[in-house]
């Protein structure tokens, strides 16, 4: 041992083994560029990964489940909401007790500062549905930020959806005029009025 405390124990640089790193840098893939190359090249990783598979989860409040994977080639998501009747009967609930004149302490006020009647009661995969079909997936927390695309929202729900409006009456105060959205996947050209 050296008597100088600053002097290192091995006083060689630090040698980086450039094989085992990719240094195509999102070039051509070749067969020697490291680590990721090896693991491309094992065919019994790649066809696991690449084959049939399922996976099946459920959200936090365990009343979705939630299963994804790959069938033949494709990839799906499927979720089952399993409180579906129970919200139905809810919203039934509350608009027979809105029309009956009952207050909700809960809902929103209305422009003339008075209690208003909450408008949907909707599940969440019905919900993540209509986004998908029309909205191209844009969830509802982002949808409901424009004014626009809030109220085609709305008219789906109450074309499609009926069953789970709450406001009286069974239709909903869209306060502004909104052509229908259309499907993700067809166009639709503007015809005028």
């Amino acid at each position: 041992m050296s008597s100088n405390p600053n002097q290192r124990i091995d006083t060689d640089d630090v040698n980086t083994n450039l094989d085992y790193l990719r240094q195509d840098a999102g070039g051509i893939i070749t067969t020697h560029n490291g680590m990721a190359d090896k693991l491309f090249k094992n065919d019994k990783l790649y066809n696991a990964m690449k084959g049939d598979w399922s996976r099946t989860d459920w959200n936090g409040t365990k009343n979705i489940r939630v299963t994804t994977g790959r069938d033949g080639g494709k990839f799906y998501i499927t979720r089952e909401q399993f409180n579906i009747e129970a919200i139905k009967q809810r919203a039934a609930e509350y608009r027979k007790a809105a029309e009956a004149g009952v207050p909700d302490p809960l809902a929103p006020l209305g422009p003339d500062g008075r209690l208003t009647y909450k408008w949907i009661d909707l599940p969440d995969v019905i919900a993540i549905r209509i986004s998908d079909t029309y909205f191209g997936g844009m969830p509802w927390s982002v949808i409901k930020h424009d004014k626009t695309l809030k109220a085609q929202f709305y008219r789906v729900v109450q074309q499609e959806y009926p069953q789970y409006i709450c406001y009286p009456g069974g239709r909903l105060p869209i306060p502004i005029e909104v052509p229908y959205p259309v499907k993700s996947g067809e166009t639709k050209f503007f015809k005028g009025f």
